[in-house]
């Protein structure tokens, strides 16, 4: 199977009518600023698109004085923001765990779950009876339904193989879904996940065979922008993960961590040691966990929908303002805890379980979800440079994007300053 890049192809074509385009009647254009320090609002602007990047944002007078050549396109008064990032997903996997959730309901235990079959080892067993071409397009057609919902940029994890030469499998997959539709993809290598079956009584083989011949292999055919481990007493022990993390900063490649989910554990202090993009989950994180993350750059990624499912508290807005760390907002996909199909809808219960702005809410599934995958260079924001997507959604204000249940809907996608509507509308269907 051919290798592609762990980034989606920055250059690969999205539309033919991309390359000069002035987008204007809008209500306001609302980005974070390219620091991601400030939210930035331009009532009625203009954004100015040019051979796929933003090539200015203003008043919409002066823009189209400038830039008469454009192709116009009105945006019938409403609301414009940059292209979602979701930056934490497993997004592939085969089947679902539908009944498990009726039994949790019931107050079945995880462990009494998983001790039936269930769990993380029934979807990996579901993910390896799919065939590849199959696995590959149920991928496909995720992405395209992300895209639909506003997310240009999309983080998909590894972690349903287990077995290391399954974990490589998930990643070409990964790379061939990536190819098809028009989204960023940020392919991430979770190395430790679950222990499997075959590995039981010979689990440091294990975790040497992850951090050893597997992670080289990873990064010799370039198939992750990132690594990631579950640091958890249910998973792995910090010290299994300090292994695997160092490793892969050796081979200068970034590192990730599911960190304090189901109990406080050190996951975060070990996030913060290593300078790592991101920590993720941190529902039992402490204060000074929160500042420790903050002080090393390291982002806070909340999965509002996994802690929902688990009936776990997330940490309240004055708190992490107070720490100074930045926060991420994510759907956390996935088949047992968090099946989640809109980010949006994630950020509007971050913001009401956390107590998060309408600012807030937007600059954690923009600007900071973006540096968590290591791309607010290029993504997450509206500044001339950066990359063209951007969302015309069906509101007029910020303030709706956090209040509506469901989630307000896009009008327009745009990537790469090509307007994409969404497939019903273009008359074709997802690959």
């Amino acid at each position: 199977m051919a290798n592609w890049s762990a980034h989606d192809p920055s250059g690969k074509a999205v539309a033919g009518r991309s390359a000069y385009l002035i987008l204007h009647n809008t209500s306001e254009v609302v980005t974070p600023d390219a620091e991601g320090q400030r939210i930035l609002r331009t009532p009625k602007g203009a954004i100015v698109f040019m051979n796929g990047r933003v090539l200015e944002v203003g008043d919409v007078g002066e823009l189209t004085r400038r830039h008469p050549d454009a192709r116009p396109l009105n945006a019938n008064g409403k609301l414009v923001t940059p292209g979602l990032v979701d930056c934490h997903t497993h997004m592939i996997f085969g089947g679902h765990r539908a009944l498990e959730f009726q039994q949790k309901t019931q107050g079945v235990p995880y462990a009494e779950i998983a001790a039936k079959g269930g769990g993380i080892r029934s979807t990996v067993n579901a993910t390896a009876a799919v065939r590849d071409d199959v696995l590959e397009k149920t991928l496909a057609i995720r992405l395209e339904r992300w895209r639909a919902n506003g997310c240009t940029t999309v983080e998909v994890k590894s972690g349903y193989g287990l077995e290391p030469r399954r974990e490589l499998r998930l990643l070409e997959l990964m790379g061939g879904a990536a190819i098809r539709v028009p989204v960023r993809v940020h392919r991430t290598a979770l190395l430790l996940h679950a222990l499997p079956p075959d590995y039981e009584g010979r689990r440091r083989e294990y975790v040497e065979e992850m951090a050893g011949p597997v992670l080289t292999e990873v990064h010799r055919r370039g198939m992750a922008s990132a690594i990631d481990v579950f640091c958890d007493p249910v998973a792995f022990t910090v010290e299994e993960c300090r292994l695997v993390l160092e490793r892969a900063r050796a081979l200068e490649l970034p590192i990730k961590l599911h960190a304090e989910q189901m109990q406080h554990f050190g996951g975060a202090a070990l996030a913060a040691e290593l300078g790592a993009r991101s920590a993720d989950h941190l529902e039992s994180a402490t204060e000074s966990d929160w500042r420790a993350l903050a002080a090393a750059g390291t982002v806070g990624v909340l999965l509002p929908a996994a802690a929902l499912t688990l009936r776990q508290r997330l940490p309240d807005a004055a708190m992490l303002r107070a720490s100074g760390a930045r926060v991420a907002v994510a759907t956390d996909f996935n088949p047992g805890t968090a099946p989640a199909q809109s980010l949006m809808e994630c950020a509007a219960l971050a913001a009401r379980l956390c107590g998060f702005t309408a600012e807030e809410a937007l600059m954690s599934v923009t600007w900071n979800a973006a540096k968590a995958l290591g791309a607010q260079a290029e993504v997450g924001h509206l500044s001339p440079g950066s990359w063209g997507d951007a969302v015309l959604w069906e509101c007029e204000t910020l303030e709706e994007l956090p209040y509506w249940m469901p989630a307000v809907r896009p009008d327009t996608v745009f990537m790469r300053g090509a307007d994409l509507a969404l497939p019903a509308v273009e008359r074709r269907v997802w690959p």
